[in-house]
């Protein structure tokens, strides 16, 4: 190989993996479950995490990432997948309206990097795929879960559609980004309903590993109301009652050093264990530049 191809090739190989501590307890528990990680939105160490612990298991086999975005932009997820890696950017705002419009900290630049980090790997030869579950994908898949209690028929077209993705391929691993709530195992209760969330529904207890976020607090992206603002229950919200910014967020009531937890004696009933991330810094909207 001469000087010039191979210092082309160390440009372009990607970075080596970097995941938490721990990692490799997590994924010898994980081989051939679901693993989920319950992020708060908007923080930049989350998706990076999940990034780099992709980035690790690949090395072992087939992945499948689960994203939380719309299921009904999932056919556009797929096309801007299959691009090369010097398109793959543009591609994504071209396919999925979300991104460059949605201002709640899923469609972060964080977020775009977790998966232009894993399309450099997948471009590279890793057995790397995604999905878009979140939510009813058809009129079909709504009407199935339609006599469902509240938000639980959300709940389970999430489940549906990460099953349905997981059976595609002999994955060796399945890993879920998702927000906490959808994270648990327990049931709980949103407005007036007692729901069973995403974790629940997906599959055997045994077969679903969650994890938690855990911080030492800082900042995340988030929309909330204007502060002071006093709304009538009686009115729908609108987007001049919401802020979109980077906002305070306190430390966990037992903060972890950063790492990979499997202990259920965190968050007893809930989850199965914790990612833990230190102090998290806010991620704005994903730009196309």
């Amino acid at each position: 190989m001469s000087a010039l191809v191979m210092a082309l090739s160390l440009a372009t190989a990607p970075a080596p993996c970097e995941p938490l501590p721990a990692w490799e307890d997590v994924a010898n528990e994980a081989h051939g479950k679901y693993l989920i990680f319950g992020e708060a939105h908007g923080s930049a160490e989350a998706p990076d995490a999940v990034a780099e612990y992709v980035c690790a298991v690949a090395e072992q086999g087939p992945v499948l990432l689960a994203i939380e975005f719309s299921a009904a932009t999932d056919d556009g997820f797929q096309r801007a997948w299959a691009a090369s890696p010097g398109e793959f950017r543009e591609a994504l705002f071209a396919e999925i309206p979300e991104w460059g419009q949605r201002q709640d900290g899923v469609a972060s630049g964080a977020m775009l990097s977790m998966l232009e980090r894993l399309h450099v790997l997948k471009s590279s030869g890793r057995a790397i795929d995604i999905v878009a579950f979140n939510g009813a994908k058809n009129d079909a898949q709504r009407a199935a879960f339609a006599e469902l209690p509240g938000q639980e028929s959300h709940e389970a077209a999430q489940a549906a559609n990460i099953r349905e993705a997981a059976q595609m391929r002999a994955y060796r691993h399945v890993v879920v980004l998702v927000g906490g709530l959808h994270a648990q195992k327990s049931p709980t209760t949103v407005g007036s309903h007692a729901i069973r969330p995403m974790a629940m529904l997906l599959d055997r207890k045994e077969q679903v590993i969650s994890l938690r976020m855990n911080t030492a607090g800082g900042e995340s992206w988030s929309c909330q109301l204007r502060e002071g603002l006093e709304i009538d229950p009686s009115k729908p919200v609108t987007d001049e009652m919401i802020d979109c910014r980077a906002y305070s967020e306190v430390a966990s009531r037992e903060v972890l050093e950063r790492g990979l937890y499997l202990d259920d004696r965190l968050y007893p009933g809930r989850y199965d264990g914790a990612f833990a991330l230190g102090p998290i810094t806010a991620s704005a909207p994903a730009a196309i530049d």
